[in-house]
């Protein structure tokens, strides 16, 4: 930028004819309208110079010197000469008598006159604050300035606005009754049409440890109680319906039979439910197959017909699929599932400080919460806590709300955008959701969201709107 430095007191122009008075041009010069605005590479100028109220004797001329006090630097730009009849015309046959790049205009006194200023100046880089100012001198003859004087008329600050949404979290409601669950799947082996469970028959020994390792892992934990343990046998349509329905309670009424042998548990804590055949798990394994006879196999399996006349047709139309069936698929569908239920104890904050690092499943939300407020907000604590939360509970959508307003608050935008998926439709979500925006280039976007979370009611939502506009008015100035 090239930075000129003006010296008040410069008469510009001669006098036509010696004698004349020294007498100030009565009323003055009014600036309206005076406006800045910047662009990549300039700061443009607008104003109406009212001559309307000005007196100007023939032999006397005013110049008027607008410039530009950009930070530190000043700037020149183009000045105005205002001129009286005699005055006018010498400028007219002496180009020399006023600066290169003025503008001359004459004045007709008692008459409305105004002139329309535009100047530009090139800058290297959007500036900060920029003030316009206009000097005025009243010139006589030779060459002399009778009175000046220095105006203010704009002033503008371009400093780009840091716009950096606020956001809110939820406190999520307490858990009354921490219920949990674990729940798994043991494929038993039965001898043909028994019902009889044998430890030591085939892969029975670990599908039985498998579920035994559940009970205990719940039992041992001085936190959890047992509050049920439900088993559901399920058999494979391999036979009669009627047939694989006895088989399917027998055997799931033999598996808690042996569990309550094992460790002398009230018969009231099972709960026994089964499946003659788990038609289910057939059409899924047929549906990820890339069988020849897939969509011919699905139909049967989609039908309206009976389970025995489904698998009657199966193994009647398509043999070589049926034996493959019994080969590959029915195995896997003879099974039971198991669900230990249980309820854990409540935590005060400084015992949920310790588990949160060590058992997280442990703690409700409303317990997690309450440790993120004893780190600092944004540390590395605080953000790990809600990343716990998410975790344990990775559907509900106040742990996916308040993760992603931590990953939004350390500039994690991916993650943002994952979490804000399960947020739900809240105020809050609103809010994150136009931060998110605002953070992917899109402020109208965000716009939106905002003006949702206000009439949703949320926090900090007016505030943000407010901001985001000043901001956007800011980036066309």
């Amino acid at each position: 930028m090239r930075t000129y430095i003006y010296y008040i007191g410069i008469a510009l122009l001669a006098c036509v004819a010696e004698g004349w008075a020294r007498e100030v041009p009565e009323g003055r010069v009014a600036i309206d309208g005076a406006e800045l605005r910047a662009t990549d590479d300039s700061i443009h100028v607008r104003m109406r110079i009212d001559l309307s109220d000005l007196e100007l004797s023939a032999n006397r001329s005013v110049m008027l010197w607008p410039w530009l006090r950009i930070e530190a630097d000043s700037t020149r730009l183009p000045g105005v000469a205002v001129m009286g009849r005699r005055q006018y015309i010498y400028a007219q046959r002496n180009a020399e008598a006023v600066p290169a790049g003025t503008r001359v205009t004459r004045r007709v006194n008692g008459t409305p006159q105004r002139v329309d200023y535009v100047a530009a100046v090139p800058v290297a880089k959007r500036p900060g604050r920029v003030r316009l100012y206009v000097d005025e001198d009243s010139c006589g003859c030779e060459r002399r300035v009778l009175a000046s004087a220095e105006r203010l008329v704009a002033e503008r600050d371009f400093t780009p606005v840091v716009f950096t949404p606020r956001l809110a979290y939820i406190q999520p409601e307490a858990e009354t009754r921490k219920a949990r669950d674990e729940r798994g799947m043991a494929f038993l082996d039965f001898p043909v049409n028994t019902s009889t469970i044998r430890a030591d028959y085939r892969g029975n020994a670990a599908e039985l440890a498998k579920i035994a390792r559940t009970i205990d892992r719940v039992r041992a934990d001085k936190d959890m109680t047992i509050t049920r343990i439900a088993v559901k046998g399920h058999a494979s349509p391999e036979g009669s319906y009627a047939s694989n329905r006895r088989l399917a309670e027998a055997r799931t009424r033999a598996l808690i039979d042996y569990l309550r042998a094992l460790y002398d548990f009230d018969a009231a804590l099972f709960a026994l439910d089964y499946e003659a055949e788990d038609w289910a798990g057939l059409r899924a394994f047929i549906d990820g197959s890339d069988w020849a006879e897939r969509e011919a196999l699905l139909a049967i399996c989609d039908s309206d017909a009976s389970p025995d006349e489904k698998e009657r047709q199966l193994r009647a139309r398509h043999p070589a699929a049926y034996r493959r069936l019994v080969a590959e698929c029915f195995p896997a569908l003879r099974h039971s599932d198991y669900t230990v239920e249980y309820t854990v104890r409540g935590f005060d904050v400084a015992e949920a400080r310790q588990v949160i690092w060590t058992d997280p499943s442990k703690l409700s939300l409303q317990e997690m919460y309450a440790v993120a407020q004893t780190y600092e907000v944004g540390g590395k604590e605080y953000n790990a806590v809600f990343e716990a939360a998410v975790r344990v509970y990775p559907t509900d959508s106040v742990a996916n709300l308040n993760a992603a307003v931590a990953a939004l608050t350390r500039g994690d935008i991916r993650t943002a955008e994952v979490y804000l998926e399960r947020a739900g439709d809240s105020g809050e979500a609103s809010l994150a959701r136009g931060a998110l925006a605002y953070a992917q280039g899109d402020p109208r976007a965000a716009e939106r969201f905002f003006l949702r979370a206000k009439e949703q009611g949320a926090p900090y939502a007016e505030e943000n709107l407010e901001r985001l506009r000043r901001t956007m008015e800011s980036e066309k100035l």
